[in-house]
C-alpha cells in the first residue's frame, strides 16, 4: 500500500501543518482559489524552488477551512515512484474513501511534480473524463505542457498557471516594505514623480534583488556562498537529475556547458551554426538542448520581432538566464562590474516581462518590445546619449509606435524626440509594476 498517510496528515489532524504553510501568499494563491469550482484542471508550473509546493498546501489549507472533509483531499508527490495513476487510485478509495471514487460530492486531487509519471496527460485524461467530481490540481518543476502531445490531449481540459519567480514588488513585500505604489500605467508621468520619492528607500535593495534572484527560500541569506552555492543546486538538479528522467540525454555536461555560456553572456544571440562549431556538436542537438533548458525553465528566449509571429519565431533568437541569481552562482565577480552589471539588470527585466520579443535590423537592436509594439530599451545610467536613442526612434518611425520606454538607473523625465513620446524611467520602478 501507498503511504499516502505521510503525505495526507490533515486526514487525521483536520488541518495542515504549520511547517508547510507560509504567512506570505502570492497573488496566484487567489487565482487559484477563484478557479477551484470550475470543471477543468488547474496546472502550475514554474522553475523550481518558486513555491508551488508551498501553494499547493496554503491551497488544501484553505479547502479544509471551507467545510470539505478532509479525507475528500488527497495529494501525492510523484518525487515517489509509481507507475500509474490507477495505483494510487485503488489505494486511495479501498483504504481512505472506503467507498467508489465516484461516491463523494468532490474530491480535490493533487498532483505534484506530475511530469515524472510517465504519459501522465492520458492517464490524467481517463479518470478527468470518468469522475467529473474530481478537481484536479497538478504542478511540475517544468512547462510542464509543452511535453509530446499533452496540450493536445487535454485540449479543453485544462487552464495553465505559471508561478514565477519573486516580483521586486513581492520582493520588497517580504523585506516589510508595505507602503508601495505600484504603476499600473507606466505613461502616467504624476504617479512615477510620486513613487520616485520613495528612492533613497527602494533602489537599495535592487541589488540584493539581483543576487537572489527571486528565490523565496534566499529572501533573509547574507551569506554569498550560500546564496551561489544555491544556484548551483538548483541548476545541477535540473541537469543531471530532472531532465535526463524525462528526455534520453546522452551529454548532461553540454547542458551544463551552455548554461554556463548563457550565465556569462546575458543577452547571448543564438547562432546554433556558431555554437556547433565551438562545441563540436550537430547543429540539432544544439537546439534540442537550448528546448531542454526552456523546458525546466533554466534559460528564457526572445524572437526578433516582425509583424507575422511564425516569421519571429524562425528568426535569430536572443536567450537570458532564468534567474539572476544563476548568474552570481556562476559568476559572483560580474555583480561589481558596473559594465556587466547593466546586462544583470537586462536579465530581470527580461524575466519580469510577459513578452517575448526583442528587435534587431542591420546595426539596430532594441532590447525588448512591448505589447502594442513599444520598444524598451535597458540603459543602466543616469546618461543616455542621443546615439543609444537612435534605435528606438527608427523602431517607433518603421512600426509607426507613439511611444517608447527607456530604463535608467535613477532618471526619470519625459520628452517628445522626432514626434515619439520617450519616457526615461528607473528600472526599480519599471520593476514594481
Amino acid at each position: 500500500m501507498l503511504n499516502l498517510i505521510t503525505f495526507n496528515r490533515w486526514w487525521d489532524t483536520g488541518q495542515v501543518d504549520e511547517f508547510y504553510l507560509k504567512p506570505y501568499k502570492r497573488c496566484l494563491f487567489y487565482t487559484l482559489i477563484d478557479y477551484l469550482e470550475a470543471r477543468q484542471i488547474l496546472t502550475i508550473y514554474g522553475l523550481r524552488r518558486t513555491g508551488k509546493t508551498t501553494l499547493i498546501y496554503q491551497t488544501i489549507s484553505q479547502i479544509l477551512k471551507s467545510g470539505t472533509p478532509p479525507k475528500n483531499i488527497l495529494y501525492f508527490s510523484f518525487d515517489e515512484n509509481i507507475s500509474n495513476l490507477e495505483e494510487l487510485f485503488k489505494t486511495y478509495s479501498e483504504f481512505i474513501l472506503s467507498s467508489n471514487l465516484a461516491k463523494p460530492k468532490r474530491i480535490y486531487v493533487f498532483l505534484d511534480e506530475i511530469q515524472k509519471l510517465n504519459d501522465w496527460q492520458n492517464q490524467i485524461k481517463i479518470f478527468y473524463d470518468l469522475y467529473p467530481n474530481i478537481k484536479f490540481i497538478i504542478s511540475g518543476s517544468a512547462s510542464i505542457l509543452v511535453q509530446k502531445g499533452a496540450k493536445e490531449s487535454l485540449a479543453g481540459r485544462i487552464f495553465e498557471f505559471v508561478l514565477p519567480l519573486l516580483s521586486f514588488r513581492e520582493f520588497l513585500e517580504l523585506k516589510n516594505e508595505k507602503a508601495i505604489t505600484v504603476p499600473t500605467d507606466l505613461f502616467r508621468f504624476d504617479v512615477l514623480k510620486e513613487i520616485y520619492l520613495a528612492k533613497e528607500r527602494l533602489s537599495l535593495y535592487l541589488l540584493d534583488y539581483a543576487k537572489k534572484g527571486g528565490f523565496i527560500e534566499l529572501m533573509n541569506e547574507v551569506d554569498d556562498r550560500k546564496i551561489r552555492d544555491y544556484s548551483k543546486s538548483i541548476i545541477e538538479r535540473c541537469i543531471f537529475v530532472d531532465l535526463p528522467g524525462i528526455y534520453k540525454i546522452k551529454h548532461t555536461q553540454l547542458l551544463k556547458t551552455i548554461v554556463d555560456l548563457i550565465t556569462s553572456n546575458p543577452g547571448l544571440l543564438l547562432d546554433y551554426s556558431t555554437l556547433s562549431d565551438t562545441f563540436n556538436r550537430d547543429q540539432r542537438v544544439i537546439a534540442d538542448y537550448i528546448f531542454y533548458l526552456k523546458y525546466v525553465m533554466l534559460i528564457k528566449t526572445f524572437y526578433n520581432f516582425g509583424k507575422n509571429r511564425f516569421t519571429s519565431e524562425r528568426k535569430l533568437k536572443k536567450v537570458y538566464p532564468g534567474s539572476t541569481n544563476f548568474i552570481f552562482g556562476n559568476y559572483p565577480q560580474k555583480f561589481q562590474d558596473p559594465e556587466f552589471f547593466g546586462k544583470i539588470i537586462e536579465n530581470l527585466v527580461a524575466i519580469n516581462i510577459k513578452e517575448e520579443f526583442f528587435w534587431r535590423l542591420r546595426n539596430n537592436e532594441i532590447d525588448f518590445i512591448l505589447e502594442d509594439a513599444t520598444p524598451l530599451e535597458v540603459k543602466y545610467k543616469n546618461q543616455v546619449s542621443p546615439k543609444e536613442i537612435f534605435p528606438v526612434l527608427s523602431f517607433c518611425k518603421k512600426y509607426k509606435s507613439n511611444r517608447s520606454v527607456i530604463l535608467t538607473r535613477d532618471l526619470l523625465k519625459h520628452e517628445q524626440k522626432n514626434g515619439v513620446e520617450v519616457f526615461f524611467i528607473p528600472v526599480w520602478i519599471f520593476l514594481l509594476k
